[in-house]
């Protein structure tokens, strides 16, 4: 009888495969619906019909699917902004698409997620989440950017801190995820007009 050893694929090599398609879209709904940490890889699983021992052929934990579904939108929302920055436009203008940027790309789920991962890398230390890390810090200081580049074209008062004010805006463009849900009556287009203007204008009407 000869000894021959399967070898397993490496996971990287299993990314197109559309069982492990299903459980990031599963695991997406699961951790919407209960939030990630009431969610575990056994439920994950019993989702999917697959057993546990099939999640862990695709992942190798519940933060390697985690990341799976919002490292995409995080390297979009940052690169958006950085194709907004190298524009030939007014720095107001350019404003103004930042907020679009981040609010067309709105998922309320997506921000509860980022938040989850923010709370494990506390917990521990973790290459894949301090990568996270990495692309979030890349995105504000790409905000801070745009606020210093107003304030030298004078757009923006100097004497504002600009990190301050790119963090208050950018609270307020996440704000939504603990309250707004898309409908007729304000749709995301609609919010994003609103919290252009307020960004802009403040909101009180010239007199």
């Amino acid at each position: 009888m000869s000894n021959v050893s399967t070898v397993r694929k490496p996971r990287a090599s299993r990314r197109n495969s559309p069982r492990r398609e299903l459980i990031v879209r599963r695991a997406a709904e699961l951790f919407e619906e209960q939030g990630v940490a009431h969610t575990s890889i056994e439920e994950i699983a019993a989702e999917c019909g697959v057993t546990r021992e099939s999640i862990y052929y695709y992942f190798s934990d519940k933060v390697d699917i985690l990341i799976e579904i919002i490292k995409p939108e995080s390297i979009s929302l940052d690169s958006g902004l950085q194709r907004i920055l190298g524009l030939d436009i007014s720095v107001r203008e350019k404003l103004v698409l930042a907020v679009e940027n981040h609010l067309h790309r709105f998922n309320p789920n997506y921000t509860d997620m980022v938040v989850a991962v923010r709370r494990m890398r506390r917990a521990k230390q973790d290459a894949r989440l301090v990568e996270m890390l990495n692309i979030w810090r890349h995105y504000q200081r790409n905000w801070v950017s745009l606020i210093q580049e107003g304030q030298k074209t004078g757009e923006i008062p100097g004497s504002f801190d600009a990190k301050v004010v790119a963090y208050a805006i950018l609270g307020m463009c996440n704000s939504p995820s603990t309250w707004y849900r898309p409908s007729a009556s304000l749709t995301i287009g609609d919010l994003s007009n609103i919290l252009v203007a307020i960004a802009t204008n403040g909101i009180f009407t010239e007199k």
